[in-house]
C-alpha cells in the first residue's frame, strides 16, 4: 500500500471514529438491532446486496483519485481473503 492510500485510509478512519463518536450509545443499540434482525431475517445474500449497493452509492460520488485507490485497496482485500479461503479449504 503506498503512503498516499495509507495517509488517505487514516484519515478515513480518524473521520469516521469522529462520526462514531457523536452517534449516541442509544443510536447504536438501534442500528445495531435495526442490522442484526435485517441479517436475522433476510440472510446474509440480502445483507451483501445491501453492502454493494452502498458500496455502489460512495463510488459513485467519489473524486476520480479516492475512487481508484478504493477500488484497488477492494480488489487486494479481495485477493487476499480468496488466497487465504483457498490456503484453509483446499490441500
Amino acid at each position: 500500500m503506498d503512503k498516499d492510500l495509507q495517509f488517505s485510509l487514516a484519515n478515513n478512519a480518524k473521520e469516521w471514529l469522529a462520526l462514531s463518536l457523536s452517534i449516541s450509545s442509544a443510536e447504536k443499540i438501534s442500528f445495531n438491532k435495526i442490522h442484526d434482525d435485517f441479517f436475522a431475517t433476510y440472510g446474509a445474500n440480502f445483507m451483501a446486496h445491501v453492502y454493494r449497493t452502498t458500496f455502489e452509492h460512495v463510488l459513485q460520488n467519489m473524486p476520480d483519485a479516492e475512487r481508484s485507490k478504493l477500488l484497488a485497496s477492494f480488489k487486494q482485500a479481495m485477493d487476499m481473503a480468496i488466497d487465504e479461503h483457498y490456503s484453509t479449504t483446499h490441500f
